[in-house]
């Protein structure tokens, strides 16, 4: 396979890069993907998160999450490689994944994802009160015993340049999720030819 032909895949498996591709039209309905995408995530209690250690080798994990104001939260405790990873850098992404019963077909999985900026959020801060709260409404009273530990603090995650993939040749480039703005990549697979060797 070509290194062309493999960009090409990346753009429909919805792999996040740098930056949008901005020579894309924009879609006439590009506040309705993003309204999409955001009642998507609303319906995810864990999003997948890939960081890097502090040697720089990645790490994928889960964890539950908070989507409020265009950013995530997690709570998460020191004990956790993650956690030590996005303290080491804050550089990382995330992935919601449509559940693999509603999904027909495996290569075409509607999924979410983001390149995204770590940083702490303080138990001083307002902030942090109101979001632990909200993290008790979405989760339930085990918070109540997690906001007591002092190796659990939160962390907000900024989204940046992220894909919405819906299925084959429905790959759209996102601005994180506070711009009604969703971009149809529309470099999609290409045939093999066939008189190739």
């Amino acid at each position: 396979m070509t290194e062309q032909n493999n960009s090409n895949i990346d753009n429909q498996a919805g792999t996040p890069q740098a930056d949008p591709q901005t020579s894309a039209p924009k879609t006439n309905d590009g506040a309705d993907l993003v309204a999409e995408v955001r009642d998507f995530i609303a319906t995810r209690k864990l999003l997948n998160l890939a960081s890097l250690t502090p040697e720089g080798h990645p790490h994928a994990s889960t964890a539950p999450f908070l989507a409020a104001d265009g950013h995530f939260y997690l709570f998460i405790s020191d004990l956790s490689e993650h956690a030590a990873n996005l303290k080491a850098n804050r550089k990382a992404s995330v992935i919601f994944n449509a559940d693999e019963a509603d999904t027909k077909q495996a290569f075409a999985r509607l999924r979410v994802t983001f390149n995204v900026e770590a940083g702490l959020i303080g138990r001083e801060a307002p902030l942090w009160q109101e979001r632990i709260e909200q993290l008790r409404e979405k989760f339930g009273p085990v918070m109540d015993h997690l906001k007591g530990l002092e190796d659990f603090h939160l962390f907000e995650l900024k989204p940046s340049a992220g894909r919405y993939v819906k299925g084959f040749g429905q790959a759209y480039a996102l601005e994180g999720l506070e711009k009604q703005v969703a971009l149809h990549l529309k470099d999609g697979h290409k045939e093999k030819n066939s008189d190739a060797a």
